[in-house]
């Protein structure tokens, strides 16, 4: 059975991901996957679709032709395309988008990636349930970093590694930075995705305002780096074996799979007590935004704490293998596909 997998990246689903659905019988496919998974929907001939809507300009679009011609599994991993999002209150839109809820029947199965995801939904639009299918990490390769490259070294690393944009709260989070170099000064803070500004709906000039601003302090402070985007998952898990904290002050999150990788790589987390983070992240520091700043001096200046966290962190990150992931998902295609 051929299984594309549509608007779905490699860095959401992990290459061996897809080699355990081969390994189940399928021939997997997708757009936005690393080789060699990449392909065009249109030069694939796919039995099943596994669907994640996404407003990016080269994601596939499907309509209700299309789902009715190919057995569709609607995988809601981007839910703020299914509702539409309030940019001023960092929250999700209470209704649903007309546009996806015109083609909803028209799906085999409807899945998401959280419960927090499945109750956000199912409030939002009736009749409709919602089946979780988590997302996972590939710890092997992960830990095949960890081996390479752990290092250790008199004092720790903190990293924030997010999207640039308004709802991950970037200035939030270079706030925290700012303050915390200041006091640390033998602490080295890395800012992930350097300039790699989202879609301009997440980015409005006054905050890319600010960065101008708040760059020439942190430059002055000698202990922030700023590092590009990374080209493979395999070089950002590189880095992640020499990262001691990690930490998102994000408002929108529904399951936090880059906080999931740094938390199995070995890394003290901090995260705050908002959307998914309670229900995927237990084995981190949860706290109030306000309080994210006081757990990360915490976790820097306590040693022992740290490693604790850290232990705490990566046993809760080992429950979300990829494998596990492509076994559930071969069962909601596989269901999909009887329901022809």
């Amino acid at each position: 059975m051929k299984v594309y997998l549509a608007n779905i990246e490699s860095w959401t689903f992990p290459n061996q991901g897809s080699a355990r659905l081969c390994q189940k019988g399928f021939e997997v496919g997708g757009n936005w996957m690393d080789p060699p998974f990449q392909q065009q929907l249109a030069d694939f001939s796919a039995d099943v679709v596994v669907y994640a809507p996404h407003r990016r300009v080269d994601a596939v679009v499907l309509r209700k032709e299309d789902i009715l011609r190919v057995p569709t599994l609607l995988w809601a991993l981007y839910p703020d395309y299914l509702t539409g999002w309030d940019r001023d209150k960092n929250v999700h839109m209470d209704g649903f988008l007309e546009s996806v809820a015109d083609i909803m029947p028209y799906f085999r199965r409807h899945a998401v990636n959280s419960f927090f995801t499945k109750r956000l939904l199912e409030e939002r639009i009736e009749g409709f349930q919602f089946e979780v299918c988590f997302l996972g990490l590939d710890p092997e390769a992960i830990d095949r970093c960890r081996h390479e490259k752990r290092t250790e070294r008199p004092s720790p690393t903190v990293l924030w590694q997010h999207r640039w944009r308004t709802d991950k709260n970037l200035r939030g989070a270079l706030d925290i930075i700012e303050t915390l170099a200041a006091k640390h000064s033998d602490v080295t803070f890395l800012v992930g995705r350097n300039e790699d500004w989202d879609e301009p709906f997440w980015v409005p000039r006054s905050l890319k305002d600010y960065f101008a601003r708040a760059l020439p302090r942190l430059t002055r402070l000698g202990n922030v780096q700023f590092l590009s985007r990374f080209a493979s998952q395999v070089d950002y898990w590189r880095l992640l074996s020499n990262v001691d904290i990690a930490f998102s002050c994000s408002y929108h999150e529904t399951f936090g799979i880059a906080m999931l990788e740094a938390a199995y790589a070995g890394a003290a987390c901090v995260v705050p007590n908002t959307v998914a983070y309670p229900e995927i992240h237990g084995g981190a520091l949860v706290m109030d935004h306000f309080q994210i700043a006081l757990g990360l001096g915490r976790l820097i200046e306590q040693p022992r704490f740290r490693a604790e966290v850290a232990h705490r962190c990566r046993q809760n990150a080992a429950k979300y293998d990829v494998n596990g992931t492509a076994e559930k998902l071969a069962g909601l295609i596989a269901q999909v596909r009887q329901g022809e």
